[in-house]
């Protein structure tokens, strides 16, 4: 792929602090941390910044628009989104890498956070979204995964044992993080997993993902500007996007869904003339250890229905073919709203900076993070490449 001056790239990432609650933090105050900590580490100062998507949570948690940080540098932006859906993660650093690009903003920022428990009890069955056709019938974010999973296992014969096996491997990754949340809680077995309270059929509690606070952001410029500054740059190769409807708002069907993600994938990869196969390593959305399995096989790194035997054994550890979720993922590493949409492309800057020490990947050359996926009915990919 031929890069260009205004090509864009990923300068500056941070994170916050990740809990289970962070007393005395608000979902404000992590937003600015994580901003502010991503430009500095991109070598850049708060005035440098031009272009923003940023969840700004006001007093309560209500959200207030991206023009408040030019109000808080008190000077104008160039470009800004302010829609909560595009303030983090891959679709976030899209829209940031097109507007770079295109000429609107020359040094952008992606960043969210968030403080304050979901519910009274921790449990949100809907992910504090709105849900009020969906939560009176028991269809939460969990049992609405639990759907798709308990299709490809009728279809293809996947077992409990196999998305197990996945679940154990990324939280055995958190075991040994210690940013993740979990660190020190393993190491964990596929039994352990099983073990573990029923959420909903098949899922377990530790096959889920946790509930977090902390917040997230990234920096980005041109591939011209990158080269005075002091962060490693990390080149956006390509990225794809795919919709099928809108969050949670109809319980997911398979045959509907089995291929989502393939024709963004494509995009993403063919961008950069990569293949799957390419890539040295993966930050995939792991709400449950089923969706990792299953976007192998929309990746097209194994056949459908072939997920969890591609998964067994070491594949998805640092010394596999496919090292997978190595920060500990959202099973042992965090889930905090709209942030860790942007912690999933943060690891995967990570790796390609190579400052991971024990968990890095020798060598690392392209990374592929990825955000969503069936239970949700969306996906959206992107292909980073060490600059």
């Amino acid at each position: 792929m031929t890069r260009h001056a205004r090509s864009a790239t990923i300068v500056g990432i941070h994170q916050t602090q990740q809990a289970r609650t962070l007393p005395g933090r608000t979902s404000q105050d992590l937003v600015i941390e994580a901003v502010k900590g991503a430009i500095a580490d991109a070598g850049l100062q708060p005035r440098d910044v031009d272009g923003a998507a940023i969840d700004w949570p006001g007093p309560g948690g209500a959200p207030r628009d991206a023009e408040n940080w030019a109000m808080y540098l008190k000077q104008p932006l160039s470009w800004c989104v302010s829609h909560h859906l595009l303030t983090a993660g891959v679709r976030g650093v899209l829209e940031a890498a097109a507007a770079v690009e295109a000429g609107l903003c020359d040094v952008a920022v992606v960043g969210s956070g968030r403080a304050g428990p979901f519910s009274s009890d921790g449990a949100a069955p809907g992910a504090n979204m709105s849900m009020e056709f969906a939560e009176p019938f028991g269809s939460s974010v969990m049992a609405q995964f639990a759907l798709v999973a308990t299709r490809h296992m009728h279809e293809f014969g996947t077992t409990p044992e196999q998305l197990a096996h996945v679940a154990a491997t990324i939280r055995n990754h958190g075991h040994v993080n210690p940013d993740a949340v979990m660190f020190g809680a393993g190491p964990y077995t596929a039994a352990d997993v099983l073990a573990s309270p029923l959420i909903a059929t098949p899922l377990h509690r530790l096959d889920c993902c946790l509930m977090n606070e902390g917040g997230a952001a990234i920096v980005l410029t041109t591939a011209e500007r990158a080269r005075d500054l002091k962060a490693h740059p990390v080149s956006i190769l390509g990225g794809g996007m795919e919709f099928f409807q809108g969050n949670y708002a109809n319980p997911p069907l398979y045959r509907q869904l089995r291929t989502l993600g393939r024709a963004a994938a494509a995009r993403a990869l063919g961008r950069a003339g990569m293949t799957a196969s390419d890539v040295d390593v993966f930050s995939l959305y792991d709400p449950v250890g089923f969706e990792v399995l299953r976007q192998f096989e929309m990746l097209g790194l194994c056949a459908e229905g072939e997920g969890g035997a591609f998964c067994a054994g070491e594949r998805l550890t640092l010394q596999g073919s496919c090292p997978t979720n190595l920060d500990g993922g959202m099973l042992a590493g965090s889930w905090t709203g709209t942030a860790q949409l942007t912690l999933k492309v943060i690891e995967a800057v990570r790796q390609l900076r190579r400052v991971n020490g024990a968990r890095q990947v020798p060598d690392a050359e392209l990374a592929l993070a990825s955000n969503a996926g069936s239970g949700a009915q969306h996906i959206e990919l992107v292909l980073l490449g060490r600059g």
